[in-house]
């Protein structure tokens, strides 16, 4: 530091104090404490809920997010990595069936450029902000309820399929997700496009390998939950994820009849493309 006579003058920096250091060490075994009961709340939960409690935990969420309620969203178009894949992927003008489609974000998108798009959800309250929405904007079919981690049945003749916004990764047990994407299969004509997106992780780290074991532990002596657990299942924001590696997505995708063409994972966040076979 240089003073008013244009001397150069040391810098003085705090030293640690005790009390400092009792602060630093306390907080360490703090947050390792947070950590350690956080795992043990998800743990247990994960290995006492059933796939269908899951369920209505994930859809009361969603069912109070002012976030995916709102007009704004719903009227907010697609995002950059949507319309990539789209002008990659999906043929312009094409019929495209849009699972979990939420209050219509991505429905009413695809109609404004050109796709002719439907959808389905299984939140009742977005089903009804939907119809509010659709009416608003001067179109005739809104989002259809159906049931959840199903897929309504009708004829083979969508040209695209689109899973909303992270919906698969709030399916709870692979024999469900991929049940779910075999029969939105036989909706699509061959050689159709879908595109899924998830919660991604980079492989089991410590605190996902702690909630796996605790949950696997409270399912065993609790004997409640009968659906097998994964590792990357997690409860956060009281909803279920499940947060998936590139290589399960591709596993996921080929068990549900799809070529996988395209996988991208940035952060905690990926998407893919699978091609009907």
């Amino acid at each position: 530091m240089i003073n008013d006579n244009g001397a150069v003058e040391q810098m003085v920096h705090p030293s640690r104090t005790w009390r400092t250091k009792c602060f630093e060490a306390a907080d360490r075994w703090f947050s390792r404490l947070v950590r350690f009961m956080t795992a043990w709340h998800e743990g247990f939960w994960l290995g006492f809920l059933s796939a269908n409690d899951l369920n209505v935990l994930t859809a009361e969420h969603y069912a109070e997010s002012k976030f995916f309620l709102s007009v704004e969203h719903n009227l907010s178009g697609l995002f950059d990595w949507e319309t990539s894949a789209l002008d990659r992927y999906f043929r312009r003008g094409s019929r495209i069936l849009v699972a979990a489609a939420g209050a219509g974000r991505e429905v009413l998108a695809l109609r404004k450029i050109g796709f002719d798009a439907e959808g389905f959800e299984c939140n009742l309250a977005l089903v009804r902000v939907s119809e509010r929405i659709f009416e608003q904007e001067g179109e005739s079919k809104h989002v259809v309820a159906c049931e959840a981690d199903c897929v309504p049945p009708g004829p083979q003749i969508y040209d695209g399929l689109i899973v909303g916004w992270t919906a698969y990764t709030h399916i709870p047990t692979r024999l469900r997700r991929v049940s779910f994407l075999r029969d939105l299969r036989q909706r699509a004509l061959p050689h159709s496009p879908v595109l899924i997106s998830f919660f991604a992780r980079s492989g089991g780290s410590r605190e996902e390998s702690l909630v796996y074991r605790i949950a696997t532990l409270c399912r065993y002596f609790l004997r409640v939950r009968k659906e097998p657990l994964e590792l990357g299942d997690r409860i956060s924001y009281a909803r279920f994820s499940h947060w998936f590696t590139e290589d399960e997505v591709v596993a996921e995708l080929r068990a549900a009849g799809f070529r996988a063409a395209h996988c991208k994972i940035e952060d905690d966040s990926g998407n893919a493309i699978g091609i009907a076979e």
